[in-house]
């Protein structure tokens, strides 16, 4: 298992009605992303205004925020607007995990679909939270965290895990195998940065739009690397259990022959 085979794997995979289903479905994601963070922030920093902050507090010019994909929005409306579209994002990762796991497109879009949208979204944000804190605590914290914790999210996905069994899963599937999922980590950072800095090169709303579309494939490639990933680390736990010495076990009553 490495992050080149899973990656080959996730394209693989991605051929087809169903690649192209799942990736109209990244992509407008990615652009609502984009819309919905600039809506947020110009709704926030209007709120900030209007109750008589000060603007030079700022770390940025306010009159250079704000863009034609910006809503006119109100704060808490631009608040919702925003959760609804992390909801739909975690929505289309969890479908996506599922059919890099082998199930059909159309079972995997409805399989126990709100549980595991929550789940996984609860599951998915401490994972960030923790990996922030130990990156910024003394960043080897935060790398291990990444690493022992990559397929907790998976776990929600696929096996309908709760919140304690996805942290003990994706730990035990991490064990013994940590430079390998280091190296899947590496290549999702990868796909976090690449689509971000092409987007920075075409000024205004055009970046703005090639952004939210670069970043939508972007996370349809990291999902699918993860969810191949998590298969491949699940088979080599199965063929490891396999090959395990039977009777490396203490002896039961049924191992005591009967007397003659």
């Amino acid at each position: 298992m490495n992050g080149t085979s899973a990656l080959v794997e996730a394209v693989r995979r991605l051929r087809g009605r169903t690649g192209v289903a799942l990736g109209t479905v990244f992509v407008a994601v990615g652009v609502a992303t984009v819309v919905a963070r600039e809506t947020l922030l110009t709704a926030s920093i209007e709120q900030y205004l209007a109750a008589g902050g000060d603007p030079s507090t700022l770390p940025f010019d306010t009159a250079a925020v704000g863009s034609a994909l910006s809503l006119e929005l109100p704060y808490v409306a631009a608040l919702l607007l925003f959760a609804v579209v992390a909801l739909l994002a975690e929505y289309a990762a969890v479908v996506t995990l599922r059919v890099m796991a082998g199930e059909s497109l159309a079972g995997a879009a409805r399989r126990r679909v709100g549980r595991t949208v929550a789940v996984g979204f609860i599951v998915g944000v401490v994972v960030r939270l923790l990996v922030v804190v130990g990156v910024a605590a003394f960043v080897l914290p935060g790398v291990f965290l990444a690493v022992s914790l990559l397929f907790a999210h998976a776990a929600v996905s696929v096996d309908d895990d709760g919140f304690g069994a996805a942290f003990r899963r994706a730990w035990t599937l991490a064990a013994g195998r940590r430079i390998d999922v280091l190296g899947v980590v590496s290549l999702l950072l990868a796909l976090y940065l690449v689509p971000r800095f092409a987007a920075a090169v075409v000024p205004g709303t055009a970046g703005l739009l090639l952004g939210g579309v670069a970043i939508g494939a972007g996370n349809l490639l990291s999902s699918g690397v993860v969810g191949r990933a998590y298969v491949a680390a699940k088979q080599e736990g199965d063929e490891d259990a396999d090959e395990s010495d039977p009777y490396d076990a203490p002896l039961g009553a049924d191992d005591i022959p009967e007397p003659e």
